[in-house]
């Protein structure tokens, strides 16, 4: 069995791409809850685990499906149900901010997850013009 220790300092305030890697029904404090397991899939910080928990809210404003809306790329509708094992695997963007925690140390948290960028379209071709 190996041991890797891993790097505990905090990501640095930014937006990542990140690779939903699991996705699970966990009891806390604040009752049911979805535990996001996040992966840094590009740059220097590729790697990097990030972990962000929703309460499971079918409410359209609510954290849940803002980012269950963003690992499909799309709106969701009024009435459609999501089989949520089917998001492991899709890419979102993650904004990641500090947080200091009561014993001092600064954490990272993810605080929106949000849908991949679409390629911007080509610039257009100026027109040629005869003289």
């Amino acid at each position: 069995m190996i041991l890797t220790i891993q790097d505990t300092q905090p990501l640095p305030v930014g937006e990542y791409l990140v690779r939903l890697t699991e996705l699970t029904e966990v009891e806390g404090k604040f009752g049911t809850q979805l535990r996001f397991r996040l992966e840094v899939v590009e740059g220097k910080h590729a790697g990097r685990l990030l972990t962000a928990f929703a309460s499971p809210s079918g409410n359209p404003a609510s954290k849940c499906v803002r980012w269950v809306s963003a690992l499909l790329g799309r709106h969701l509708q009024a009435g459609e149900q999501v089989d949520l094992t089917t998001l492991v695997g899709k890419l979102a963007r993650a904004v990641v901010v500090l947080k200091t925690t009561a014993d001092g140390r600064e954490v990272n948290v993810v605080q929106e997850l949000l849908p991949m960028r679409r390629p911007s379209p080509p610039p257009e071709e100026p027109e040629e013009v005869l003289l």
